[in-house]
């Protein structure tokens, strides 16, 4: 059990996921058999006799079936009953854009928390409405791989869809969405356009649509998304300025996670890093991978539903590739188009398509965004603060994004070609990632080969 020595928490994250992805074929009864995905998984990968293996074992295995009734009772809750209400209170958390309308995410006293669709941006962020509506339960896709809104919704916490009518704004008092609203609003009147939408992106986790479609042309949609990249940033700069205090750096972690919305990818980060800095506490090491595989299970566990997010899982992969390199002084050249190449069975499979320009551009392109994030926090917030002379700097600040779109273009004029979505090319590809995950683990060459045969079987079962 080679992989409950390293990281147990791995293997109770593979099968979760095994059960998640199961539950379009078998219903909720998928989930039943996690726990017996987990002892395969644990048994597969024996090798040799370890110190304490079956205490680690039995544990895992009480933790995955506690997950297996977390997940069976949170898939098989019943739909709220479609109702009709009049003067729901409720405060709005959430305002995107849902096609050619908006939606947003109303927190209601009595019936939970509710997504309203709206015509106009008829509502903000951070706003407490008084309305009347109907509930209506979410969609559900008609056929594998088609759009799931009941999965994409749930896995942000919301209930239903509700109708809204005679909506009324009434007295606010502090609130989280409100101060979110207030930086959004500032940065548009008070900053230059590509750096008020990125620092929208990295502060708030809003993402301007036109800047969303130009980095998924370069294969860098992820430097967008607020994740372990972002989260790690903000972390870094609250270390250089409180320095190793434990309990400020993670009270600053979560005020962020909190600013930037909350994201899957963003919690999963927080949990990580959250872990790393508990760990020194109680004496104990950090294995990179088991704190990420903890992390992911613990948010599924909180939330199963966030399996069907795409943020989550291109986070997961992503954290899971970075701590099983091995790393040395040359790794970061190396790093970005690593990670590139572990997400891309998950990025062809969900966008169909994938830039090859991406491979080349994530050499650099974390190093440039993590440089151009700090330089335009710091001086876009003395701005704000009318610190003086700044405003005078801005152009500057907004030439770092104007000269990355150059280069971008530039390597996107020479560098063509589009990876198209291949079935059999995507199984040929789990197979190699397969392969470097049983290198981490230093497994014998027989023991690699029966692994890759079985999870590229599995894969082909369950995601053709």
């Amino acid at each position: 059990m080679e992989i409950l020595r390293r990281t147990p928490a791995l293997c109770v994250l593979i099968s979760l996921i095994a059960g998640l992805a199961l539950y379009d074929r078998a219903g909720v009864w998928a989930s039943l058999i996690v726990p017996l995905i987990f002892s395969g998984a644990a048994f597969l990968t024996y090798e040799r006799e370890i110190k304490f293996q079956w205490k680690i074992f039995f544990t895992g295995l009480v933790i995955s079936i506690l997950c297996s009734a977390r997940i069976f009772f949170a898939l098989s809750a019943p739909n709220i009953p479609q109702e009709s209400f009049t003067n729901e209170t409720g405060l709005v958390t959430l305002v995107r854009t849902w096609g050619r309308t908006y939606a947003a995410v109303i927190d209601t006293e009595e019936h939970g928390r509710l997504v309203g669709r709206f015509h106009f941006s008829e509502v903000l962020e951070g706003m407490k409405i008084q309305f009347d509506g109907t509930i209506k339960n979410f969609k559900t896709a008609k056929k594998r791989g088609d759009f799931d809104e009941k999965n994409f919704w749930k896995a942000r916490g919301a209930d239903s869809w509700t109708t809204v009518r005679n909506v009324r704004e009434i007295p606010a008092g502090f609130s989280l969405p409100a101060i979110r609203n207030k930086i959004s609003r500032n940065l548009t009147i008070h900053a230059r356009e590509l750096t008020a939408n990125y620092l929208k992106a990295a502060w708030l986790g809003q993402h301007d649509e036109n800047l969303t479609k130009q980095h998924r042309k370069w294969g860098t949609s992820h430097l967008l998304a607020v994740s372990g990249f972002h989260v790690g940033i903000a972390v870094l700069c609250a270390g250089i300025i409180f320095g190793k205090n434990f309990l400020v750096l993670s009270i600053f972690m979560w005020l962020y996670v909190l600013l930037t919305g909350a994201a899957a990818s963003a919690m999963r980060a927080a949990l990580m890093i959250q872990i790393a800095i508990i760990a020194p506490l109680f004496g104990r090491k950090t294995n990179g991978v088991n704190a990420v595989s903890a992390a992911g299970v613990i948010l599924l566990f909180y939330q199963p539903f966030l399996f069907w997010d795409i943020g989550w899982r291109l986070s997961m992969i992503s954290a899971l590739t970075l701590t099983m390199l091995n790393w040395n002084k040359f790794t970061f050249l190396y790093a970005g188009a690593a990670v590139n190449m572990a997400i891309f069975p998950q990025v062809i499979t969900t966008f169909k398509i994938m830039p090859f320009v991406g491979f080349v551009l994530n050499l650099f392109a974390p190093l440039y965004f993590a440089f151009a994030f700090i330089i335009a926090s710091v001086f876009e917030f003395l701005d704000l603060i009318n610190f003086p002379i700044i405003h005078k700097f801005m152009f500057a600040i907004e030439g770092i994004f104007i000269l990355w779109e150059k280069i971008a273009d530039f390597f996107k004029f020479l560098i063509t070609w589009d990876m198209q979505y291949n079935f059999l090319t995507l199984i040929l590809w789990t197979a190699a990632l397969i392969f470097f995950v049983c290198r981490y683990f230093e497994f014998t060459r027989r023991r690699t080969v029966l692994i890759i045969f079985a999870v590229s079987l599995a894969a082909y079962f369950l995601f053709s």
